[in-house]
């Protein structure tokens, strides 16, 4: 079975040689041949050193056996071990030998040398000077003769170095010339082989040509006039009578094609012409019935965006487009403004970035030619350079066909049609879009002219109810400027007096000094709404004093302030009304104006109650919404009554809508979304008829910090002698008091005539008034008048202007000529103590 193996093993070694090519097969024969008959003569060579070395050595043994025996005779003979030992010793000269023995007749030890391994007896051999080779050394035994007697015999070993040491110089030079010797013989054979396979390479190479080309006026090179040589002649002649025979079947097969192809030739232009004929006709029946049923569908529709979705969706289902887009043309921007996009796989839908609405600039696309009414055709977007048209193709829309939409010789809009293959449309195809972009543009057209109209008309009739609106709220601002005068006159006695009884010493309870700050409260109130009649959605002014507003004293507040008009009021007709306040510990202070915001809690309350005439339940509450950066004070007035429908709902905060009648002026929800709105905040409503209402007013939490809060009470300065004109008696005694209370003098007069006598008389005495305040609006000669003289006899003299027209004056951000400073009315301590201090008026020593 091994055998066997080997067998099978070497045939496959063989067939694989057979298989490799010939250049490489004749390099490795010569190889191969040259490295047996190398190794051959190394083998001979290191055997012939080998044995040339092992006789030099025994020849060598056997000298120095015959020499040391000879000069151990003697000492044999008379039984001298010393002598003995010293001629043994003369063997260290020998490197090689490594012990030696020496023994008597009788074969017993007398002397050595080294440190033999061997017996202390030994028996005489009787062949001597036998050379035995071992594996470690050379051994061998000499007998000593004198007069042919035996005396003794000596035994000598030597090492193996020295021939050991030979084969290897010898294998090295051997390996070291067979390396040498096998690149010589490598670069011969190299090049030698090609002068029989180049003939034979040349002869393969030139029948893979003609196998593959099929050309058989190819030859083979001959190289010379060996047995190659008659081999490529015999393959040559051979191609020539193949060439012969494939050139006549050539020219046969040529002709009866010829022949095959002038009888089809007519018959396959008549075919191909009548199914042309069909096609075309079949294409525009086609065609000319999908136009009429587009027009039919566009014609039913009044809107732009419905016109254009409906030419898509017909164009998607019956002509196969994989995305239309219809762009309105912008002349001031020169944009296509996206109306219509339809993009049949929804895939691609998700991964464009192009939707309804977006803007695409009619010069970063390829359709520039649509504005002077020309149809673009692009066949293959992969060769456009346009950004929208690779944008198309990165998307695999591979062919694009855009065609104008032409309006009174204008470009109204573009219809943008893509494929997902390239060269997808054809000629026929951009007609008809051509044709149909007529139709569309026309009906687009029609629909605009009908939008724009209807819009035409509803912007006539809402200009019209706001310039009636308009006319009112100015009718009302008009009327609110002319009785503001008298109003702020006749509240100055009651919020200045009610300041002084709570600020002074009269003995009154916590209960008295709270409803003389109710009193207070509601006439500054009065006067605010007052300002603000003319103005309900103005924005703060940057110089407004705001307060920092804590949200839930307002609540309650408001609940006290309105006990009356909630509790006692409807108890005396038998109905029950309930006020509960559900307060957050955590309401945040925030900027605001005071008066403002509480007046909105107090009309939502009010409306509240009326709108429970049975009577029921009022919740006020307080919270906090979203984190830092972005919280909200929430305050929400909820109530158990009758509700409001939607379209009520909807309305309830335009100005002059009202549900009660005549009772209701159409003005108080007006006005708290104007306070809302000024404070930046929101409205919410909530409501249903017969389950009540909510409103939720929400004020964002602004940084205090940042913004400009009312000034407080500053120290009185010191003692001025001070002059004040005003032509109501209860206003002067009010001014009076508070001036006295800090330490001023003060004197009185009740016209600008008798002011200004009086004024001219202290300076004439030389005690001149240190400031001098003066009203407005009073008869015979106004404030101004005062001023302007006072101005012109002491410039000195600082001017304080008190009015009822204050915050008009102050807003319009102008003082009058000659005055230094302008107070509202009713006059407030704290603001007559800091235009005193910031006039900085010293008394005159």
């Amino acid at each position: 079975i091994s055998y066997g193996h080997c067998i099978i093993q070497v045939r496959r070694n063989v067939r694989k040689f057979q298989d490799i090519p010939i250049k490489l097969k004749l390099t490795v024969i010569i190889m191969v041949t040259s490295a047996v008959a190398l190794l051959l003569d190394s083998t001979v060579h290191l055997i012939y050193d080998q044995h040339s070395v092992r006789h030099r050595m025994t020849s060598d043994i056997k000298t120095l056996a015959d020499l040391i025996g000879d000069r151990s005779k003697a000492a044999l003979i008379y039984q001298d071990t010393k002598v003995a030992s010293d001629t043994l010793s003369a063997l260290r000269f020998k490197t090689n030998i490594v012990s030696a023995v020496l023994y008597d007749k009788d074969g017993n030890f007398f002397a050595r040398y080294g440190s033999p391994q061997m017996p202390k007896r030994i028996a005489i051999p009787t062949k001597s000077d036998v050379p035995q080779f071992t594996q470690n050394g050379l051994k061998i035994f000499h007998n000593i003769y004198a007069a042919e007697d035996l005396e003794g015999t000596l035994y000598i070993e030597s090492d193996l170095l020295e021939l050991q040491q030979r084969f290897r110089s010898d294998l090295g030079i051997v390996v070291l010339l067979g390396l040498v010797s096998l690149l010589i013989t490598l670069f011969f054979a190299n090049r030698l082989q090609r002068v029989i396979s180049k003939p034979i390479l040349a002869l393969a190479q030139t029948t893979r040509t003609i196998a593959s080309e099929k050309n058989y006026s190819a030859r083979a090179t001959k190289h010379g006039g060996d047995e190659t040589g008659q081999l490529i002649d015999d393959f040559n002649e051979m191609l020539a009578q193949i060439q012969r025979r494939d050139d006549e079947l050539q020219k046969a097969h040529d002709e009866l094609e010829a022949r095959v192809k002038e009888r089809t030739q007519d018959l396959s232009a008549e075919i191909a012409e009548r199914k042309r004929t069909e096609s075309a006709l079949r294409q525009q029946f086609v065609r000319l019935s999908l136009l009429n049923q587009i027009t039919h569908a566009v014609s039913e529709r009044q809107e732009t965006d419905s016109i254009f979705h409906v030419v898509l969706r017909e164009l998607e289902g019956h002509l196969g487009l994989d995305l239309g887009l219809v762009g309105l043309y912008d002349a001031k921007s020169q944009a296509l403004n996206v109306a219509a996009l339809h993009i049949k796989n929804s895939s691609l839908a998700g991964q464009f970035d192009i939707r309804e609405g977006s803007t695409l600039a009619l010069a970063e696309t390829d359709f520039g030619p649509c504005e002077k009414g020309q149809t673009v055709y692009l066949p293959d977007t992969l060769k456009a350079a346009s950004d929208f048209t690779e944008r198309l193709a990165a998307r695999g829309w591979r062919s694009v066909a855009a065609v104008p939409m032409i309006v009174e010789e204008r470009l109204f809009g573009v219809i943008i049609c893509a494929r997902l293959q390239d060269y997808g449309f054809s000629s026929g195809d951009c007609e008809f879009l051509r044709m149909l972009s007529d139709h569309v543009a026309l009906a687009a057209r029609q629909a605009k002219l009908h939008k724009e109209l209807a819009d035409a008309y509803n912007e006539l009739r809402q200009t019209q109810a706001t310039v009636l609106k308009q006319e009112r709220l100015k009718a009302l601002g008009q009327m609110a400027s002319g009785i503001a005068h008298d109003v702020n006159n006749a509240l100055s006695p009651i919020v200045g007096f009610s300041e002084l009884l709570i600020k002074g010493d009269f003995g009154l309870d916590q209960k008295g000094k709270r409803y003389l700050d109710y009193i207070g409260t509601a006439g500054h109130d009065i006067a605010h709404i007052i300002a603000r009649l003319r103005e309900f959605y103005r924005k703060h002014e940057d110089e407004e004093p705001l307060q920092l507003l804590n949200f839930n004293r307002m609540v309650e507040q408001v609940v006290d302030m309105t006990r009356p008009r909630w509790r006692d009021i409807p108890q005396s007709n038998g109905i029950t009304i309930e006020v509960q306040t559900e307060l957050a510990p955590d309401v945040p202070p925030t900027a605001g104006n005071e008066s403002e915001i509480r007046e909105a809690f107090t009309n939502l309350m009010l409306n509240a109650v009326d709108a429970m005439p049975a009577g029921g339940k009022i919740t006020m509450r307080t919270a906090v919404n979203g984190k830092n950066g972005s919280r909200q004070v929430v305050v929400d007035i909820s109530d158990t009554g009758i509700g409001m429908n939607e379209e009520t709902r909807k309305r309830c905060l335009e100005p002059f809508f009202s549900t009660k009648g005549k009772r209701g002026t159409g003005l108080g929800l007006a006005m708290v979304y104007g306070v809302v709105q000024r404070h930046e905040g929101n409205i919410e409503i909530k409501s249903k008829p017969g389950k009540g209402t909510t409103f939720r007013l929400l004020f964002p939490v602004r940084d205090s910090l940042a913004i400009r809060t009312v000034e407080t009470d500053e120290a009185a300065g010191e003692p001025l002698r001070i002059l004040c004109i005003d032509d109501e008696p209860l206003l002067r005694e009010l001014v009076k008091e508070m001036l006295e209370r800090d330490g001023h003098q003060v004197e009185l007069s009740d016209n600008g005539q008798s002011g200004l006598d009086q004024f001219r008389v202290a300076r004439d005495r030389g005690r001149p008034f240190d400031v001098v305040i003066t009203d407005l609006g009073m008869p015979y000669m106004d404030g101004r008048q005062v001023a302007k003289i006072m101005k012109n006899e002491s410039p000195e003299t600082p001017i304080v202007l008190l009015t009822g027209w204050g915050a008009l004056i102050n807003e319009d951000g102008e003082k009058p000529e000659n005055v230094d400073a302008v107070l509202s009315k009713p006059p407030r301590t704290g603001e007559l103590r800091a235009v005193l201090n910031r006039l900085r008026v010293a008394q005159p020593a």
